[in-house]
């Protein structure tokens, strides 16, 4: 016999599962991941960008940047131009080649970075071809873009990222050996690496800090102690090592009263920094006196005083020459 109600029942099944694959396929529709506003709409709606989005604009760069699939901006902020003289920033906004330079330092075609743990060292291109360093530095919880505090992280960008910056970028045009041999102040330092043959060591290392002693400094040693280091190589290029902190790139920002410091030399003897309430900082007793002078492989800190290992202090002593 024909089962009517039957009949029905698969009818209004069929439709019931018609009707929830029409919402279904709705549904799907309707929850496509949202689209992250552009360059200018993303720096904007943080509130915190107002003069970079200018020059952004007047740079003639955007079209660029939206074509491009991956990208970084390191922007830095209000805050951070501010801290340009006027006549610096005046001239900058009114020479279009200047300004167009500005912000291809600051800006990375290449990638989408993405900020997160601890990122030591990575060094990017920026679209005028200068690296840009990231560091991480856990002990003060700070992360830097070539030393400069990066304060507001992983703005998302249609297509990139952007990270706010609490000071504008100076990229570094040379390494660490080609500025102590181009800096007078530092002719005694770099003879000295000479007469130690160690102009390949200073070189080897593209993640180096170097504490380099001026003239003034060697100048403060005993002139019989100079003769010594002068006459024991081996002592000598301790001695030049022990002012390097090898695979680690640590400006300023990164360093906190009492931290300690694995040197290059062959023992690793270890170096210790201290900072006053002033805000000054010494490495051992030689104060700091410059800081942060960025390499295209690290970073240069210049002292006032000349770093000693413990043993070849023991051994100058050994040949009777006291340090005043």
């Amino acid at each position: 016999m024909f089962d009517h109600r039957r009949l029905a029942q698969l009818s209004d099944m069929k439709l019931f599962l018609a009707v929830l694959a029409l919402v279904t396929a709705a549904s799907a529709q309707t929850t496509v991941a949202p689209r992250f506003p552009d360059i200018i709409a993303g720096l904007t709606a943080n509130g915190h960008f107002t003069v970079f989005t200018d020059l952004l604009t007047k740079s003639g760069l955007l079209p660029t940047i939206n074509a491009t699939a991956h990208f970084t901006v390191f922007a830095p902020t209000d805050s951070a131009f501010a801290k340009l003289s006027p006549d610096v920033f005046e001239a900058i906004k009114n020479d279009p080649a200047r300004l167009t330079d500005l912000v291809k330092t600051h800006l990375v075609l290449t990638t989408n970075y993405r900020l997160h743990g601890v990122q030591q060292d990575d060094v990017l291109k920026s679209a005028n071809n200068h690296q840009i360093r990231i560091n991480t530095y856990p002990i003060v919880h700070t992360q830097t873009a070539d030393g400069v505090n990066i304060t507001i992280k992983n703005i998302p960008i249609v297509h990139g990222l952007a990270h706010g910056l609490d000071g504008v970028l100076t990229p570094p045009s040379f390494s660490s050996i080609q500025i102590s041999l181009n800096r007078t102040d530092f002719s005694t330092f770099t003879s000295l690496l000479v007469s130690a043959n160690l102009l390949n060591f200073f070189t080897a290392d593209k993640d180096v800090t170097i504490f380099v002693p001026n003239n003034a400094a060697f100048a403060k040693l005993p002139t019989a102690a100079t003769a010594y280091l002068n006459s024991h190589h081996a002592d000598l290029a301790d001695t030049l090592k022990y002012h390097v902190v090898r695979a680690e790139t640590l400006f300023s920002i990164g360093m906190q009263h009492t931290q300690s410091l694995n040197s290059a030399d062959s023992h690793q003897d270890p170096l210790m920094i201290f900072q006053d309430g002033a805000g000054g900082l010494t490495v051992n007793k030689a104060n700091i006196i410059q800081r942060d002078i960025i390499a295209t492989d690290g970073v240069i800190h210049v002292i006032d005083g000349v770093l000693i290992p413990p043993r070849v202090l023991t051994h100058i002593a050994d040949n009777g020459i006291i340090f005043g």
